[in-house]
């Protein structure tokens, strides 16, 4: 899955910080297969989460953790516009 996250102009700093944050707390989860950050080249402030889990209960228990419930009641401070996700299968 990629999750598309728009920092508002004023939250760039900020929004990397809290996706920054996540990262390490996210791999430490026992389902977490991959949580890699990326910033847009060519538009600073449009990140992109690449989440991969061993299943969607392993999701949905990174949904529930603490740290990301409070990162989500920060989605309106921070987000120019509402959470993208893309689900994706692996082909190859």
């Amino acid at each position: 899955m990629l999750a598309v996250l728009q920092a508002r102009p004023d939250q760039h700093d900020q929004l990397r910080a809290a996706l920054t944050a996540l990262v390490p707390l996210t791999r430490a989860e026992p389902g977490c297969i991959d949580y890699t950050l990326f910033e847009q080249a060519d538009a600073p402030g449009t990140f992109y989460m690449r989440e991969s889990f061993t299943d969607q209960a392993a999701l949905d228990e990174h949904i529930a953790t603490p740290y990301f419930q409070s990162f989500a009641k920060r989605f309106d401070e921070l987000l120019d516009r509402p959470l993208h996700l893309i689900y994706l299968n692996e082909v190859v």
